[in-house]
């Protein structure tokens, strides 16, 4: 996982660069905004998808800051908790993993190739997903036969930080882009659930370990 993150970094190191940040406005097919708002989604290995929508202020052409707000959450389970007489609930579906967060990121762009109306260039967008430091389960204790009781099961473990890079494409018509390509991180989506326990069981080996998540992401964006 190592050597992925420097290949990629010193490639990206490389395309801002070499490509000169003094392209001339008539270069462009719109006129140079400072402010883009976003939104996009992220399909990841991790069976979980991710939405957020964002805001960077363009420094310059090629170089925005700023940062999103989002939520994850697993779509399929590989694993669940469960005791002789208790399991966590199966049927509710607030009971899979997922999280709000926050996201700083850097915008790196490349000067854009012109095909008619079109702009086309390389993205890039290294950021720090900021996990809510919280999480809660309701798990289905047995009474007798018939009754079972819900009880609540918390905890404010787990990763809270992930590193994580986006990199691929942008197009842009006018103000309205589009960029798509490959999102890699070191976010585990199930390190919280592994620190739940209950009645002295820990969840920790009822769910993987996943130092390493990867996917394809696609975002829309407007400048103004």
């Amino acid at each position: 996982m190592t050597l992925r993150y420097r290949a990629l970094a010193l490639v990206l190191t490389g395309m801002c660069f070499c490509c000169s940040p003094a392209e001339d406005k008539k270069a462009s097919n719109f006129e140079f905004s400072t402010n883009r708002g976003s939104f996009s989604g992220t399909l990841t290995s991790s069976c979980s998808w991710q939405l957020e929508a964002g805001y960077h202020y363009m420094l310059c052409r090629y170089v925005g800051v700023g940062g999103s707000i989002g939520l994850w959450k697993v779509y399929f389970e590989e694993g669940r908790a469960h005791g002789d007489d208790w399991e966590v609930d199966w049927d509710d579906d607030n009971n899979k993993p997922e999280n709000f967060y926050l996201r700083p990121s850097l915008l790196l762009k490349t000067p854009a190739i012109k095909i008619r109306s079109v702009d086309l260039g390389l993205y890039a967008e290294p950021g720090v997903m900021l996990n809510v430091p919280y999480t809660q389960v309701w798990v289905s204790q047995k009474i007798d036969r018939h009754r079972y009781e819900s009880k609540r099961v918390w905890t404010n473990g787990g990763q809270w930080f992930a590193a994580d890079l986006r990199a691929g494409v942008y197009l842009n018509i006018g103000p309205c882009g589009l960029s798509a390509g490959y999102m890699m991180s070191n976010h585990d989506v199930y390190s919280q659930f592994r620190s739940l326990s209950y009645r002295g069981v820990s969840f920790k080996r009822f769910y993987p370990r996943k130092p390493f998540m990867q996917g394809a992401y696609l975002d829309l964006s407007y400048y103004f």
